[in-house]
């Protein structure tokens, strides 16, 4: 019940952020090209950005095609996530008017809208609920062979090596998750702060999956071969103990 109020609480405060992009949206760090049309100036200049938190000076002076003014920004005045507004001034040579040119800069570079937002959070909700169901399940496998009050083995369980198949699956799940849930900070949190620990998160256990995987199925086959001695001894009337 808790999670599912967790879940509605980030659907109804992504949902606002996706609906309040009103302007077009471009990918960060990257060069921005955009163009003007006038139908009586003669010269337009972009003077200045309004960037998130600070005024950024270009004066660059549009180059002009018939009655258009074409403008090309480096991408490194687009660093932060936000809103960007372009103050632009054109002049038909006796009077002045000026403008903006606004763009909403974001990870990706493109705008997301309710509907895209509901699937991230939806396959998010799916892998989060199967991770759960895995481990739920683990807990209904055995841990261990049958052993009586003495210690010794009186069966071998080798539905118990099921277990580290699902911690192997349970693994990869989790990374999935990190991914995903970087992915939608991107897209949707003002701050760039929370997504790139999300993200350096599943690039460090992205990073360590080899050495998971050969330490599970290390144990996976050292277990099993130490089991099948067992069922050996099992067969031939010997109970191993403990020791064994």
């Amino acid at each position: 019940m808790n999670k599912c109020f967790l879940l509605l609480m980030i659907v109804l405060i992504i949902l606002p952020l996706v609906s309040a992009l009103d302007y077009p949206t471009h990918k960060q760090n990257t060069d921005l090209d955009f163009s003007i049309t006038s139908n009586n100036a003669t010269s337009c200049n972009l003077t200045t950005i309004n960037a998130p938190g600070s005024l950024i000076t270009i004066n660059q002076k549009g180059i002009k095609s018939s009655q258009t003014f074409n403008f090309s920004i480096g991408g490194a005045n687009y660093s932060e996530f936000g809103t960007y507004c372009h103050n632009i001034e054109c002049s038909d040579g006796t009077n002045t008017q000026s403008g903006d040119e606004c763009y909403e800069i974001n990870y990706f570079g493109k705008e997301l809208t309710s509907s895209q937002a509901t699937i991230y959070l939806g396959l998010l909700g799916i892998l989060i609920f199967t991770l759960f169901i895995t481990f739920f399940g683990m807990g209904y496998l055995p841990k261990e062979n049958a052993k009586d009050e003495y210690g010794r083995i009186l069966s071998i369980n080798y539905l118990k090596h099921f277990r580290l198949v699902l911690w192997l699956f349970s693994y990869f799940l989790f990374v999935a998750i990190l991914y995903l849930s970087s992915n939608i900070a991107f897209s949707f949190l003002p701050a760039e702060l929370f997504a790139k620990v999300i993200f350096t998160l599943f690039v460090i256990f992205m990073s360590m999956s080899p050495i998971i995987v050969i330490v599970l199925m290390i144990s996976f086959f050292v277990e099993f071969y130490h089991d099948k001695e067992f069922q050996g001894m099992l067969n031939r009337g010997i109970f191993p103990g403990e020791q064994l």
